[in-house]
């Protein structure tokens, strides 16, 4: 029911700056435990249904002072961790739709940032639109997600949302008789990094 989570993605990518001033490449590590991404589909009532995925690894980097022509990020994501605290419901999400046995991981990986506006001060956050290519149930498309970066001490927070359809990924809407759940997947995503060394 969705999956993409990240789809993340989650907005990630962007982590990577680093604290104003140094012109040079920084790297970081997304923390798993500190990060989240979150789903929200109607089911065949119209009802919405909230799930989670958890974000198994990624890495961000990118030089500040060029942050257009530097910055990457890479995520996957567990496929088999999508939780909507229905058991039977997730695990048909899983086997059916998701198909996990065959696709295991979900993978955000950026292909480019659009736009960049600089914070005027040290508590407002960094507003970036990265391109992304996601690769869910073995199909690639390309998405755009605003993100809101934001530093604390040498940790990164990214934070945006995007917005994603099944049917673009080849799986099929889930129904109950006559009636379909919705096709589209709205994704919010927090992903946390720690800069490496």
């Amino acid at each position: 029911m969705r999956r993409s989570v990240f789809f993340f993605c989650v907005g990630f990518a962007l982590a990577l700056l680093s604290p104003p001033g140094g012109a040079e490449m920084q790297r970081f590590r997304l923390i798993p435990e500190e990060s989240q991404i979150t789903t929200k589909i109607a089911d065949p009532f119209g009802n919405a249904v909230d799930g989670a995925l958890r974000l198994r690894q990624g890495e961000a980097r990118g030089d500040l002072d060029r942050l257009q022509e530097t910055a990457s990020v890479s995520l996957v994501i567990d496929a088999a961790s999508y939780n909507s605290n229905i058991g039977l419901r997730d695990q048909d999400v899983q086997e059916y739709y998701l198909e996990v046995q065959r696709y295991a991981v979900i993978r955000l990986d950026s292909a480019g940032v659009q736009e960049v506006a600089r914070p005027r001060s040290a508590e407002e956050p960094w507003r970036i639109t990265l391109k992304a290519r996601l690769e869910l149930h073995g199909v690639k498309k390309e998405l755009t997600a605003p993100v809101r970066l934001v530093y604390q001490g040498n940790k990164i927070v990214a934070q945006g949302s995007f917005q994603i359809l099944l049917d673009d990924f080849k799986i099929d809407v889930p129904r109950l008789l006559f009636m379909k759940a919705g096709n589209r997947i709205d994704v919010d995503f927090r992903i946390a990094g720690e800069r490496l060394p």
